[in-house]
């Protein structure tokens, strides 16, 4: 505007900005407050406990006894056909009385016979009837020389009963049944205690005994 002769103009204030400078300052002043109630906000949640990760994924256990456990009744695998693909092999195993609870030592032995239809004996190695554990003989000599028995095949022998039973033979009890390994020498009551056996696949597995 044009200037009137001696008169000065009015000096500018101190501390004055122009309205553009004052804008600015007041936009990076919003922008500041704005950042440290974000910063603040965040450090809140951050201070929050979580829950546990496992309590998104926790389930209850659920009871998987019945499939896993074996009862008394269940039938025991005591052996695998390619453990007794000779005639006369054997194998020891222990048999559960679901009777007594007791585990008694058994054998099973692989009876000659068909090689598509086999055959098998076991039986309880503990005789009731008698003071000594149960021998399965293989060698004929041994049962011709020390048992006095000339035999064809392996026996199964008493030793301090000297009394021998053939796996080939079958005998009848008071009841009526048949059952094997006849007594062919010495004096013993009956066979020994039979167990059934049964062949499920490739495996053997003892059902129940006598």
């Amino acid at each position: 505007m044009p200037r009137i002769p001696g008169v000065n103009e009015a000096p500018t204030p101190a501390g004055f900005q122009p309205k553009p400078h004052l804008a600015l300052a007041l936009a990076a002043l919003l922008c500041a407050s704005g950042f440290a109630l974000w910063l603040l906000h965040r450090r809140n949640t951050d201070l929050k406990p979580s829950a546990p990760a496992e309590a998104a994924t926790y389930s209850a256990p659920t009871s998987s006894a019945s499939s896993t456990k074996t009862t008394d009744t269940e039938p025991n695998a005591i052996a695998t056909l390619y453990e007794l693909t000779k005639p006369w092999s054997s194998k020891t195993f222990h048999f559960l009385d679901p009777k007594t609870q007791q585990s008694v030592p058994a054998m099973i032995i692989h009876l000659p016979g068909s090689a598509t239809n086999p055959s098998f004996w076991a039986f309880a190695l503990t005789n009731p009837l008698s003071r000594c554990q149960l021998q399965y003989v293989t060698d004929l000599r041994v049962l011709s020389q020390r048992y006095a028995y000339s035999a064809e095949h392996p026996m199964v022998v008493s030793d301090c009963d000297g009394i021998l039973y053939d796996p080939l033979k079958m005998a009848t009890l008071p009841d009526g049944s048949w059952v094997r390994g006849d007594v062919v020498r010495g004096g013993g009551i009956r066979p020994p205690m039979s167990i059934q056996v049964e062949v499920r696949g490739r495996d053997l597995v003892a059902k129940r005994m006598e």
